[in-house]
Formats: structure tokens, sequence, C-alpha cells
């Protein structure tokens, strides 16, 4: 009967997660699609340059709120009883550093404005430090959407939130027909998601540290990660910025947020909805050793897919979004594309690593690509390198990340480095088979975007999905994405026959 109970548990569990992550990607994919559809609008009215200023202010915003995320919903939720202490203290070590990072931002505008030689920043910075400010006032309360598995709540919250961004950053753009436009969004945004916060979770925190003893070495670490993570990410724009024209670090932000998005929304939300049920199934080494080899087949496919159907396809679809004067961004994103996907192939393990509490490990590890990225970035513009060039560089860093991943592996009981190579191995073929053939038909359908998009994902997909199966195949077909999607196949024509 216990052991009845618990297989009934750990079906529930996966059952939740399954339309966790169902509601995770409908809602990233919501918003962003609402995002695209607004930039399309958007980047027809401002200039690769207004997208430049924006990206240069936008990375050094970044640079001070990143010292802001010290996962306080993360230390929450992989707490097995958290108490009001804890949200409390976590809220109060939130609020502290979002208001430091507020004024360490007006502090540094007469810098920013010296280094870039433009007085522009100025305004766009003290916009940015209220911004800022008032995110940190949000209520700790919408964790429990997460901790309790009720994604439906944390989908209507998020959504409404872009919702409001959206249409505050279309409407600025047909009024100032500037970067102000994209400021006006973040602002929205901002106190959008406090207000929501507080109407849709009845917690109301309190000014608190009770339980900074507990939380504090916790979120040490994930706010170190979380710095190095930006700085690997987008910390580069800011050496950019400094050494090439507005233009140039527009294109080049543009391509980083559009690589990103196409691998990580996807990702993202699936790690959103995985960490949750990861705790929850925490100390069950059976489960874990059948399971994790499955998630990492499941996101190193979405992973590889993603990204190099993105860089195989990056000029129709840049402009097709932001218009042929964003066409030289075409080449960047291709480049830029790799980075991301590559980057995908280690998604899972944060979250592993964060419910192991072995957050420290995981910061050395993007220390390391924080560090190496910034420095390479900077020596390589210093000594005339052009822009195609660092974002090669940014591939380099990613596979030396992914060595260095392998070897932080050896902490863990339940899977190894062979084991997560052996579920690397068909998507990258894979990927690299559906580029090839993507490559070939682009030699003949270049010059008509819309047709070379309209053929290349479709014939992407089947190319990828062939090869991927022949792998499997031939590899005695292990557990995995393909035997998850072919059972999931048959039982649908069982259940309808």
């Amino acid at each position: 009967m216990t052991q009845s109970k618990s297989v009934d548990r750990s079906r529930s569990i996966g059952e939740k997660l399954v339309r966790g992550a169902v509601w995770m990607i409908v809602m990233r994919w919501s918003s962003r699609l609402m995002g695209l559809a607004s930039m399309v609008v958007v980047a027809r009215l401002l200039s690769p340059d207004d997208f430049g200023i924006f990206a240069i202010t936008t990375a050094l915003i970044g640079l001070f709120e990143v010292f802001t995320d010290i996962g306080a919903d993360l230390s929450i939720i992989r707490h097995p009883d958290p108490q009001r202490k804890h949200y409390d203290t976590a809220w109060t070590f939130r609020l502290i550093l979002t208001t430091a990072a507020a004024l360490i931002i007006l502090a540094a505008s007469p810098l920013v404005i010296e280094i870039y030689a433009d007085e522009r920043y100025q305004p766009i910075m003290l916009m940015m430090a209220v911004s800022v400010f008032v995110g940190g006032l949000a209520n700790i309360g919408i964790v429990d959407f997460r901790k309790n598995l009720e994604f439906h709540k944390d989908f209507n919250y998020n959504f409404l939130v872009q919702l409001f961004g959206v249409l505050a950053t279309l409407i600025g753009a047909f009024f100032f027909r500037s970067y102000w436009a994209l400021v006006l969004g973040v602002l929205v945004r901002s106190f959008v998601s406090v207000l929501l916060s507080y109407y849709m979770h009845p917690y109301r925190p309190k000014i608190s540290l009770a339980a900074r003893h507990e939380l504090f070495s916790f979120s040490f670490w994930i706010m170190i990660r979380s710095v190095s993570q930006y700085a690997g990410a987008t910390g580069d724009r800011l050496i950019i910025g400094a050494f090439f024209a507005e233009k140039i670090t527009g294109l080049y932000a543009i391509a980083g947020s559009l690589a990103t998005m196409a691998v990580f929304e996807l990702l993202n939300p699936i790690g959103r909805a995985l960490l949750p049920g990861l705790a929850a199934k925490h100390g069950d080494a059976r489960w874990e050793s059948e399971n994790l080899k499955k998630i990492f087949s499941v996101t190193s496919s979405i992973a590889m897919i993603s990204g190099v159907l993105l860089s195989a396809l990056a000029a129709p679809v840049i402009e097709l979004i932001y218009g042929n004067g964003f066409i030289d961004g075409a080449p960047i994103l291709s480049i830029l594309a790799i980075s991301a996907a590559l980057n995908g192939l280690t998604q899972p393990v944060g979250q592993y690593f964060v419910v192991l509490g072995k957050t420290k490990d995981l910061a050395v590890l993007y220390i390391f690509e924080g560090v190496v990225s910034l420095l390479s970035a900077y020596l390589m513009a210093l000594y005339g390198f052009d822009i195609i060039a660092i974002s090669w560089a940014r591939v380099v860093i990613m596979l030396l990340g992914l060595f260095r991943l392998l070897y932080l592996l050896r902490l863990t009981k339940n899977i190894t480095g062979l084991d997560i190579v052996s579920a690397w191995t068909r998507p990258v073929v894979a990927g690299v088979a559906m580029y090839a053939v993507l490559f070939a038909l682009g030699q003949h359908f270049s010059f008509w975007p819309a047709l070379y998009l309209t053929l290349g994902v479709p014939i992407g997909f089947m190319v990828y999905g062939l090869v991927s199966l022949l792998l499997w195949r031939l590899f005695g077909c292990p557990a995995g994405i393909e035997a998850i999607l072919i059972n999931r196949f048959y039982a649908n024509r069982v259940e309808a026959g």
C-alpha cells in the first residue's frame, strides 16, 4: 500500500510538472509573441542607434540590478517548510538591495556620461533607477504560485505584466519616436508587476531579518552566480558600446536578445516548472537516476533545434522582425544563436545544483565564464578585432564552459558526465545535419527571404527528426525524447482506437 501511494505521488508530481512546463511555455511565448509583434512596429519607428543607446543603458542597469538577485524565490521554493520569517526576510533582503542598486545607479550616471560622451544617458538612468526601486517592492507571496505548482496563476501574473509593458512601448513609439518608448515599457512593467503582486496574493510582507542566518549563505552564492551569469551573457555590451558605434552595439544587442529568446524562452519555462518538482523528489535516488537523463535529452534537443534553426535562418528572421535596416545584424545573430544553443545544453544542471544546495560550485562555473567573456571582449576590441570575431569568441567560451560543467558533475551521485554526453550526442549530430541542409538551401533561396523562411522551418524540423530517430535506433533505443514521443504517439493511438 505504501509503495502504491509512493508511485501515485510520483505520477502526480510528474503530471504537475508536465502541466507546469506547458503553462510556463505558453506564458513565455505569449509574452514573447506580444513583444515580437510590437517590435515589428517599433523597429520601423526607431533606428539601430536608438536600440544601441537603450542596450547600453539596460546593460549598465542590469549590472547593478543583478546584485539584487539573491534567489529569494528559490530559497523559499527549496525550503521544506518555509515560515513567515523566511518570506519576510527574503523580501527585506531584496528591498535593501534594490534600494541600494537604485542609489548607485543615480550616483554612477555622471561617470557613464563621461565614459560614453553622451548626455542622453542621464535622464534614462534616472528613470531606470526608479524602475529598479519599484520592482523591489513586489509581493514575495507570489512565489507560492510556483512552490505549490499553481502555474496557471503564475501565467496570469506574468502575462498581464508583459501585456501592459508591450502596450506602453507601442504607445511610446508612436508618440516619442525614440528610445524613450523602450524606457516607458520598462517603467510600466515595474509598476504593474508590483500592483498585481498585491492584488493576486493576500500575503503582506513586513520588514524583518529574523531568518537572515538561514538564508544568507544560499542567497549569497545565488547572487554571485547571477552576477557572473549576467557578466557572461550581457556585460560584454558595455565594452562593445565603449569601442564601437551605437549602431553596432544595437545590432549586437538585438542579435543577442533574439538568440537568447529562441533558445531560453522554451528552456526557461521548463526549468521554472522543473525546480519545484526536483525539490519535491530530492533524495529519491531511483527517480533521479531514471528521469534526469530524460530531462537532459529533452532540453538538449530543444536547445539544438531552436538555436541551430535560428542560426541557419538568421537573415530572413532579422528582416521579417526588424526590417531591412537591421539586416547587418544577421551574421552576428547566426553566430550568437550557436552560442545560445551550446549554453542551453547546460540548463538543467543549474536547477539540479540549486536543489542539491551546491550553489557555490555553480557560482564558480559562472564566474569563470563571466570573467573570460568580459576579458576576451575587452582585449579583442582593444586590439582591433571586429564584432564578428568577438561573437565567435562567445562560442569558444561556451564550449569551455561545457567541459567545466562535466568536471563539476563529479559532485553528483545519480548522474555522471558520461550520461550527459550521451544525452547530448544525438541532438548535436542532428543539429549539425539540419544546419548543413539549411545552409545548402540558402544558397538557392536567400534572395527570397520569405520563401526561404517558409521552406526552411519545416525542412529543418524534418531533417532533425529523421537524423535523431536514426541515431536513436543505432544507439539501441535508449531513454530520451525519442522514446517519450513514440510512446506518447502509440498511447494516443490506443486511446483513439
